[in-house]
């Protein structure tokens, strides 16, 4: 029973690092995409619904989906795996969490297009680059195993 806590304690701290870097990348990516490529930011494109203007803070209220995924994710794949699956663990919770939060961005959007897409269309035809989305999950994983390298090798 005394080493549930330190336990639950060290799972926690790798689902939240996890979780923050998930949401600050896939945030950034959803400016690059639809705030720079699809001219959301600066009032070049106006949102359908003009009177909830897009800024910065939108994409990161829009992708808030990754970071609770992904921090309830890793957080019960780390405190009921052993320590040797740790990184395995927390990095299919980012991938699946940031896919999440980049799929409910692109809902978001989606109606501007006038489109009705379903599933994952939204995603592929909004939010899917052929470099820099393979760049934003190559850069997340690298920096999920880096970023939690020091909590990783405690245990």
């Amino acid at each position: 029973m005394a080493n549930v806590l330190p336990r639950l304690r060290h799972a926690a701290l790798l689902a939240f690092i996890t979780a923050l870097w998930c949401w600050l990348l896939t945030a950034l990516h959803g400016m690059w995409s639809f705030g720079v490529v699809l001219d959301y930011l600066n009032d070049g494109r106006m949102p359908l619904y003009p009177s909830l203007p897009v800024t910065y803070g939108t994409f990161f209220i829009y992708t808030i989906t990754a970071p609770i995924v992904v921090f309830l994710l890793a957080f019960v794949a780390c405190a009921a795996l052993p320590p040797t699956y740790h990184l395995a663990a927390i990095m299919l919770a980012w991938t699946i969490g940031g896919f999440l939060g980049a799929t409910g961005l692109a809902f978001e959007f989606q109606f501007d297009f006038g489109a009705t897409w379903v599933g994952i269309e939204a995603f592929s035809a909004l939010f899917f680059h052929p470099i820099m989305t393979p760049f934003w999950i190559i850069f997340g994983l690298a920096g999920t195993a880096s970023f939690t390298r020091p909590l990783r090798q405690s245990t």
